[in-house]
C-alpha cells in the first residue's frame, strides 16, 4: 500500500476516534458507536482499494450503511451548529471532518466495484 494510502488511513482514525469522543461526551453514545462502525467500514474500503482487492456483496451493504449513517450524523451536526451557534471555526471543522470523509466512501465504493467486474 503506498504511503498516501497509510497517510489517508490515519486521517481516517483520527476523524474516527475524535467524533466518537465528541458523541461520548456530548451522550449520544449510540450514535458516536454508529458513526465509528461507519468510519471503520470506510478505512476497510479503502485497504482493500489500495491493495487491489476487490470487495464482495457484504462490504457494498456495509457501505451503503455506512454512507446513510455518516449522511444522518451530517444533518444532525448541522442542527446542532444552527441550534447552539457554534463559532465559525467549529463549524469549519465540523465540514472539514465530513468532507474528509467522502474519499472514503469513493474509494470503497471503487473497490466493491472492482470486484463487481471480475
Amino acid at each position: 500500500m503506498p504511503w498516501y494510502g497509510w497517510a489517508y488511513l490515519v486521517l481516517l482514525c483520527l476523524i474516527g476516534a475524535g467524533g466518537f469522543v465528541t458523541g461520548l461526551r456530548s451522550g449520544h453514545s449510540r450514535m458516536a458507536w454508529l458513526q465509528l462502525a461507519a468510519v471503520t467500514v470506510l478505512g476497510w474500503g479503502v485497504a482493500l482499494y489500495f491493495r487491489g482487492e476487490g470487495a464482495g456483496i457484504a462490504y457494498g451493504l456495509a457501505l451503503l450503511c455506512a454512507i446513510a449513517v455518516l449522511a444522518q450524523k451530517s444533518f444532525a451536526d448541522t442542527r446542532i451548529a444552527e441550534r447552539e451557534r457554534i463559532a465559525p471555526a467549529g463549524r469549519l471543522g465540523m465540514a472539514l471532518g465530513q468532507l474528509l470523509l467522502l474519499p472514503g466512501a469513493l474509494l470503497g465504493a471503487l473497490a466493491f466495484w472492482a470486484q463487481r467486474g471480475v
